[in-house]
C-alpha cells in the first residue's frame, strides 16, 4: 500500500481536539470523530501505484487487551508533541472500505516508557466508520534503547474484522534517525509504514496511515510465528561486535547459540528462562574460551524449550 500523500485540510488544532473530545465524552467513539474530522479530507482514499496489504510487525511485550473505546489515545495533559493520526481501513483492492474494523492502538510515552497499568495510559480502541475511516489524537512516542541501539519512534496497531485475518503492525515516522539501523523498521516491507508528518500549527503535527487488510482468512501467515523470532544480525559482515536481536513471544527456556556451518557450537550467548519480550545480545567474534575465531560464515540460532526457532547467517571478516 502506498503512503497517502494528501493530508487533512486544516481548520486548526482546536477544531480537531473539539471533535475528538466530543466523540469521547458522548461515547460515540471514532464514528463521530471521523464523520467530522475526516470530512475535511478529499473524498475517498488516496490510491497510487500497486496495491499491497499492509505488512505485519511484531506484537511486542506491551500489548494489553481491554483498552477503553476512545479516540483520545493521549490525554490532553499528556507531555509531548501532539499528533493527529487518521486513515482508512481498506480491503486488498485498496478501494473498498472496511466499515466497523476494530483498531487498537498502544505506544510509549514521550520519555519512551510503556505503561502496563490497568488505567491504560496511551492506549485506545476505536471502530472505523461506515467509510472505513478512523482517527485519533495522541503524542509523539519517544525512542527507547534496545540493547546497544535505539528503536525508532513507533505506534502499535492491532486491526481486526470478522472475515479478515487480524493484522498486528507498527508505523514509523519519516526522518527518524534510528530507522536505518533498526532491524525491524529497516526491513524492505516496512518502507510503506514510514509515514510523513505535516505541521498544523501550535507545535502539533498530523499524519495519514491507511491500512489494507489481506482479505483472505488463513492465507497470510504470521511471519514471526507463535514462539519467537530472530532478526538478521547487524552489522553483517563484521570484524567487530555483532548485535543479535530476538523476540520471545511466550515464557520459555531460551538459548542463542553461535555455530559453524557444520553445526558445531562455537559459543552460547544466551541460556536461561525468559519472559515475553524483545531482546538483544552481542557476539564479539570469540569462542567459548575467549579466543578469536577464524574469518568465515557462522550461524546464530534461537532455541526455545529445545526447539529450533530460526537461524541467521553471520559473516566474520
Amino acid at each position: 500500500m502506498k503512503k497517502a500523500s494528501t493530508t487533512i485540510k486544516s481548520k486548526g488544532s482546536l477544531d480537531r481536539r473539539s471533535f475528538i473530545k466530543a466523540g469521547s465524552l458522548l461515547g460515540l467513539g471514532s464514528i463521530f470523530l471521523t464523520k467530522q474530522l475526516l470530512a475535511l479530507a478529499p473524498e475517498g482514499p488516496v490510491v497510487a501505484g500497486d496495491c499491497l496489504p499492509t505488512t505485519d510487525d511484531i506484537l511486542g511485550p506491551y500489548y494489553l487487551a481491554g483498552a477503553p473505546n476512545t479516540t483520545m489515545v493521549a490525554a490532553v495533559d499528556e507531555p509531548g508533541e501532539r499528533l493527529f493520526i487518521s486513515g482508512t481501513v481498506l480491503s486488498n483492492d485498496c478501494l473498498t472500505p472496511i466499515p466497523g474494523a476494530l483498531v487498537e492502538i498502544w505506544q510509549a510515552n514521550d520519555a519512551a516508557v510503556y505503561s502496563t497499568a490497568n488505567t491504560f495510559e496511551l492506549r485506545g480502541v476505536m471502530n472505523a466508520d461506515a467509510n472505513g475511516h478512523y482517527a485519533f489524537e495522541t503524542i509523539m512516542p519517544g525512542p527507547y534503547l534496545n540493547g546497544a541501539q535505539y528503536r525508532p519512534r513507533h505506534i502499535h496497531y492491532k486491526v481486526s474484522k470478522p472475515g479478515y485475518p487480524t493484522l498486528v503492525t507498527q508505523h514509523y515516522f519519516e526522518g527518524d534517525e534510528y530507522i536505518a539501523a533498526d532491524p525491524w523498521a529497516s526491513q524492505p516491507d516496512a518502507a510503506e509504514r514510514i509515514i510523513p508528518l505535516n505541521p498544523i500549527g501550535g507545535g502539533q503535527r498530523e499524519g495519514v496511515f491507511d491500512i489494507v487488510l489481506d482479505g483472505f482468512v488463513g492465507i497470510k501467515p504470521n511471519r514471526y510465528g507463535d514462539d519467537g523470532y530472530l532478526m538478521p544480525t547487524y552489522p553483517n559482515p563484521s570484524a567487530e561486535q555483532t548485535s543479535i536481536h530476538f523476540n520471545v513471544f511466550r515464557k520459555a527456556a531460551v538459548k542463542v547459540v553461535i555455530t559453524d556451518t557444520d553445526g558445531r557450537e562455537v559459543v552460547s550467548l544466551v541460556d536461561r528462562n525468559m519472559d515475553q519480550g524483545r531482546f538483544t545480545t552481542q557476539w564479539n567474534g570469540k569462542d567459548a574460551n575467549g579466543s578469536p575465531i577464524a574469518a568465515g560464515t557462522y550461524l546464530a540460532t534461537l532455541f526455545m524449550d529445545g526447539k529450533v526457532i530460526l537461524s541467521q547467517r553471520v559473516v566474520r571478516h
